[in-house]
C-alpha cells in the first residue's frame, strides 16, 4: 500500500489579490522610470485619421 500525500495548505483568497498588488506597482514603477529616463525617445503626434484607417478591413461599395 502507498503512502497518502501530505495535506497541502489553503491557499487565500487575499493572496492572489496581493500577488496582483505586487506586480502591478513593479510594472508602474517600471514604466515610470523608463518614461523618466534621459535616453527616452520623445513622443510623437498622435495621428487619429491614420489609426482609423488601418482598423477598416473591408470597404462595403
Amino acid at each position: 500500500m502507498s503512502k497518502r500525500p501530505t495535506p497541502k495548505k489553503r491557499r487565500a483568497k487575499s493572496k492572489g489579490r496581493h500577488q496582483r498588488g505586487v506586480y502591478e506597482a513593479k510594472q508602474i514603477k517600471r514604466l515610470r522610470n523608463r518614461q523618466q529616463s534621459p535616453y527616452a525617445l520623445p513622443v510623437g503626434p498622435r495621428d487619429a485619421e491614420g489609426k482609423a484607417l488601418e482598423g477598416i478591413t473591408r470597404i462595403k461599395a
